[in-house]
């Protein structure tokens, strides 16, 4: 029962609102910015049919979700240096369940064409140039904790590294670093929060993540954001997407299921239109319908020549994408390492 002789509780300090009313004139002032081209696109990499549906953003989140086994990091990798050779783009790489030194193998073989050992004892100054092009543009972490990998990524661009994104492969395998209350989904929700904050203020951040129980144990079903395990990184990222590896076959299905700001580009794909990216170890092709691209690593690394090498041993750039029939695309003979 209320007591008429108890002292009401002194009134909190009063709350200044307007410091959570955005200006408007801000807002209007970013506008124009976009509409004069000052607000980066997102990065491409000179293949339409695969740029109308992928780019590399700066400050958003990108979650991707793919089965153990089906490619997720191989693919990703390839993306990421393709666009690190079209525009320069530095990584920093957490890898929780693969040796920084096989990452570093797959990125050398990818730059190369070639299996690096190979171009080693056949061309050592060729070699030496990837490697210490690779070593500049890919940053390994060994953490534990996402706030570990964060916080060491802020360090790198305080101290003037120019950070595209920091990468968490698996996201699924780290610590969370910021919360441990014993309720694992409400941890996530909090970490994942915290990392949609990073990316808003230092640079974009790539997690990727195993799908559920269910969802890994059906080789048949493709997957979707929804299976992945935990769920928390749905609705913060601006960018989900998937891969599927199509049973038996190097064909990997690039699904991007939600492009949440589509003015800086990007889009879905169609589950009637595929965009496929094909993988060997040392090559991948892109492939949309009858719109096929050959070795495209390749042909962008003697495109752009990222570390100024004489070529003239290896075949033209204009040879490198040969129109192909679908049957003589899908004709090769590498084992899949996955």
């Amino acid at each position: 029962m209320f007591n008429l002789d108890e002292t009401p509780n002194a009134p909190e300090e009063e709350k200044d609102f307007n410091k959570f009313i955005v200006n408007p004139q801000g807002i209007n002032k970013t506008i124009q910015d976009f509409f004069n081209g000052d607000i980066k696109k997102g990065y491409e990499i000179g293949i339409p049919c695969f740029d109308e549906h992928f780019v590399c953003k700066e400050n958003e989140l990108y979650a991707l979700t793919g089965k153990k086994g089906g490619g997720k990091t191989t693919i990703n990798q390839a993306i990421q240096i393709m666009h690190s050779i079209v525009s320069d783009l530095v990584w920093v790489c957490a890898f929780q369940e693969n040796s920084d030194w096989g990452q570093k193998l797959n990125y050398l073989n990818y730059f190369l064409g070639e299996h690096a050992n190979i171009i080693k004892n056949n061309n050592p100054k060729l070699y030496n140039k990837a490697s210490k092009w690779i070593d500049a543009h890919f940053i390994f972490l060994d953490v534990e904790t996402i706030k570990d990998a964060l916080d060491t990524t802020k360090f790198l661009i305080e101290n003037g590294t120019k950070v595209h994104a920091l990468v968490l492969d698996p996201a699924n395998s780290f610590q969370s670093g910021f919360a441990n209350t014993g309720n694992g989904y409400a941890d996530g929700v909090e970490t994942a929060r915290k990392v949609l904050r990073f990316t808003e203020k230092y640079c974009t951040v790539y997690v990727s993540q195993h799908p559920n129980i269910t969802a890994q144990r059906n080789p048949d079903r493709i997957i979707t954001s929804y299976d992945a395990e935990g769920g928390w990184w749905l609705n913060k990222a601006s960018f989900t997407w998937v891969i599927h590896r199509v049973k038996d076959t190097h064909k990997n299905n690039i699904i991007v299921e939600d492009v949440r700001n589509k003015h800086t580009g990007g889009s879905r794909t169609d589950l009637y239109n595929e965009l496929i990216i094909e993988w060997l170890v040392t090559t991948i092709n892109i492939i949309q319908g009858d719109d096929i691209h050959i070795n495209v690593i390749q042909y962008l690394v003697r495109k752009h020549n990222p570390i100024n090498f004489d070529y003239e041993y290896l075949p033209e750039t204009e040879e490198i994408l040969p129109s192909l029939t679908s049957n003589e695309a899908f004709e090769f003979s590498e084992q899949l390492p996955f």
